[in-house]
């Protein structure tokens, strides 16, 4: 198999989009070639020899439309590459569609959120597959879809005996967006503290739309009010390098994301073995097995107290069960999400 994957970042540091070099390794050890067409190319450094790539870039949407148009008709209709997978982006299955039948090429679609618009819904009628991680993670009901599980790095992931930070750190990862809901996190790290708790909150990740920067000013203004300014550190992004350091100083993860989907940060807060807390509907589907744990770590959403309270659950544990709860949830990542199995199962389904 020759494969073309659309994607819209290259590059190892990415905040958010650095896990996918590691994608591409695994999809260069099962094909013939691998190019990867992004919107923006950065470290590249370490992909193996069989991959290529091609930069679309941002600027001009006439300009990259025509770009984009131009790279696919050269892997597809010159250079006979045989099998097109688009990461996440509806509109770039839909772009390649025509030139993928032209030339016989296979067209298929990676997508993990819960929002739908007529472009997803085109995609999935467009491509002969539709991967996803969970079943809550693609809305569309399509005869085409494949739930493979997520695909986490491990190794990335490793604490490596790193031990967690005293006074604890609660950690949450994800974009600085309403979707993410810092707030109620804020509001509940109040609520811990106040009842003499010391645990400080650190959130990695910042804003891209715009607008962003205004939210980011209201989340500081809510935590002043609270008077947690010195108990709450706002990181920005960070580089995907950076992420599993943080990962290891924390005592618990929150995740308070609204997508519906399972937010792959759960799975890399599992992977570095740390218990993590979610209100996200997919979540306790993964951790089913874990029985009564697997109901203390949910919370309801925008519900601060029900999130104070799972924090004062988890927080109450000894280090050592907090620790082995960190196992059997790394554990389940290792079984159903690891990266290389997942990469495995895409090229399989796309070679049949």
């Amino acid at each position: 198999m020759k494969l073309v994957f659309l994607t819209q970042v290259l590059d190892r540091n990415d905040a958010v989009l650095g896990f996918v070099t590691r994608w591409v390794e695994g999809f260069a050890a099962h094909a013939e070639r691998v190019r990867v067409v992004a919107l923006e190319v950065g470290d590249t450094h370490g992909l193996p020899a069989n991959v290529d790539w091609r930069a679309v870039g941002r600027r001009g949407v006439v300009r990259r439309y025509l770009r984009y148009r131009a790279i696919l008709k050269e892997a597809l209709e010159r250079e006979r590459f045989d099998a097109v997978l688009a990461h996440m982006v509806p509109r770039y299955a839909n772009v390649a569609a025509p030139f993928a039948r032209r030339a016989g090429a296979r067209l298929y679609l990676w997508y993990t959120h819960g929002g739908v618009d007529a472009r997803l819904e085109r995609a999935v009628r467009e491509v002969e597959k539709v991967f996803t991680a969970t079943k809550e993670s693609l809305r569309v009901v399509s005869p085409k879809t494949v739930v493979t599980g997520h695909g986490v790095d491990l190794a990335h992931f490793d604490p490596r005996g790193v031990e967690p930070a005293t006074p604890p750190i609660v950690l949450s990862v994800g974009r600085l967006t309403p979707s993410k809901d810092p707030l109620t996190v804020i509001e509940a790290l109040a609520r811990l503290r106040a009842s003499g708790n010391t645990a400080r909150l650190e959130w990695a990740g910042g804003g891209l739309a715009a607008g962003d920067a205004a939210y980011r000013e209201s989340v500081e203004a809510r935590i002043r009010e609270l008077g947690l300014a010195t108990a709450v550190t706002l990181h920005g992004a960070v580089p995907y390098r950076d992420v599993p350091e943080l990962y290891a100083r924390a005592s618990v993860v929150v995740n308070s994301s609204h997508t519906g989907s399972l937010d792959k940060v759960v799975l890399e807060a599992m992977a570095a073995a740390r218990p993590v807390l979610s209100c996200n509907d997919a979540f306790g589907g993964v951790i089913a097995e874990l029985g009564g744990a697997a109901r203390e770590l949910h919370f309801e959403k925008s519900d601060p107290e029900s999130l104070a309270a799972a924090l004062r659950r988890v927080l109450a544990r000894t280090p050592a069960e907090r620790a082995e709860l960190g196992r059997r949830l790394r554990a389940i990542v290792a079984r159903d999400h690891e990266v290389d199995r997942l990469m495995a199962r895409l090229c399989a389904e796309m070679s049949a």
